[in-house]
């Protein structure tokens, strides 16, 4: 109970960033076609908060690293909330990118103080299970948020969905205020990252995090198109596909928790990433036509599969890096934040290049091939013995 009354917070202000980060997908046809742009262009508002967002994140660890966590993400979220009230009145696409980048800038700072901060509430033996409750407010974002974010912007227009992630930034502030206790930082090592980043084992579990969401988001970022192309659904249609991705992840993160606690990461990564190969190269299969009949069916259960196979990787990595180099555990989970959202951001620019020069089909082998490079790594890498302190 203790757990859930520390950590509660700090999920919260996961699934509100973790919404407004893809509250439109689900209507990118629409914004397109009103901002005078196409779908792949469009699709680019991903990639530039992500970008943002992974360039960000280890910048503003470092300065923030002083700071006590609870301020630090109350003001974050509140920036967030003011940043999607402009994006909900912005006049064309150049503005609106503007926003998305500062949105990024802005994120940066809630999901790895959020870690942090769960990290220093809990004792070392529940920490696998803290990041994966943290992480649970991203799989909420799948579940109810983004697509209850289609579902409104089915039915008052794509600019409702900024609204919605306002008012969920504005509630998770709120919860962080009232709920959240004072969480200081902890002693500062300027040794400890360098030599954290010195380790070839935590430089592979960093790349693990970028190739996994790299290769599954060259598909996921343009999951609207995909569904409409298989079934003809779009709004509240798209947001009950999109909430399979939720569900899967339901499934993956506190999975995933429990292995890293357990110290089976190592196999668990291998299954996730095999997993990833095989949804991935389906999207190309069912958008080329194989199993029409039954389509909308197999394809939930590809979304589903997928999306638990790479939430499962989370906690699992950032369990891993906290137990690595305890004193640089904020700086570390900063900088696989980066490559949560540098791959998302990727992945999106990869989609979009091959969807406007290859077509939709594409995008789901291009993500399998990516995927396949993530498996041979996660085979690979081994977690390393935990760094003394520097100076220690």
């Amino acid at each position: 109970m203790s757990l859930l009354r520390n950590i509660g917070p700090l999920a919260a202000a996961s699934f509100a960033t973790g919404t407004q980060t893809y509250v439109f997908a689900g209507l990118l046809g629409e914004m397109a076609s009103e901002l005078g742009v196409g779908i792949g262009t469009a699709g680019q508002l991903a990639t530039a908060y992500a970008v943002t967002f992974a360039l960000a994140a280890p910048l503003l660890g470092g300065l923030l690293a002083a700071r006590e966590r609870r301020g630090v993400l109350l003001a974050a979220l509140l920036a967030v909330a003011v940043l999607n009230l402009a994006a909900a009145a912005a006049m064309g696409f150049a503005a609106l990118l503007g926003l998305r980048i500062a949105a990024g800038i802005a994120a940066a700072a809630i999901t790895p103080i959020a870690s942090a901060a769960a990290i220093a509430l809990v004792p070392p033996a529940q920490r696998g299970r803290a990041l994966a409750m943290v992480s649970s407010g991203m799989v909420v974002a799948f579940i109810l948020g983004i697509p209850l974010g289609s579902a409104i912007g089915g039915l008052f227009g794509w600019r409702a969905t900024f609204l919605f992630a306002a008012v969920l930034a504005l509630g998770a502030a709120l919860l962080v205020r009232l709920a959240l206790p004072v969480v200081q930082p902890g002693p500062r090592s300027p040794g400890a990252l360098a030599d954290a980043l010195g380790s070839p084992s935590v430089r592979a579990c960093l790349l693990i995090t970028l190739l996994g969401f790299t290769a599954t988001f060259t598909v996921v970022a343009y999951i609207g198109p995909v569904v409409t192309a298989l079934t003809g659904a779009t709004g509240a249609g798209v947001g009950a596909f999109q909430a399979c991705i939720g569900l899967g992840a339901l499934l993956g993160v506190p999975l995933g928790g429990v292995l890293a606690d357990r110290g089976l990461g190592r196999p668990a990564l291998a299954g996730a990433f095999t997993a990833m190969v095989a949804t991935l190269a389906a999207y190309t299969l069912l958008l080329g036509g194989v199993a029409a009949g039954v389509a909308p069916a197999l394809l939930g259960l590809v979304i589903l599969v997928g999306a638990a196979a790479l939430f499962l990787v989370m906690p699992i990595i950032q369990a891993r890096l906290a137990e690595a180099a305890p004193a640089a555990a904020p700086l570390l989970l900063g900088l696989n934040g980066s490559m949560v959202f540098l791959g998302q951001g990727a992945g999106a620019l990869i989609g979009g290049l091959v969807t406007d020069h290859a077509g939709t089909p594409a995008i789901g082998l291009v993500g399998a091939a990516i995927a396949v490079i993530g498996l041979g790594l996660a085979l690979a890498a081994r977690p390393r013995p935990r760094l003394a302190p520097a100076g220690g």
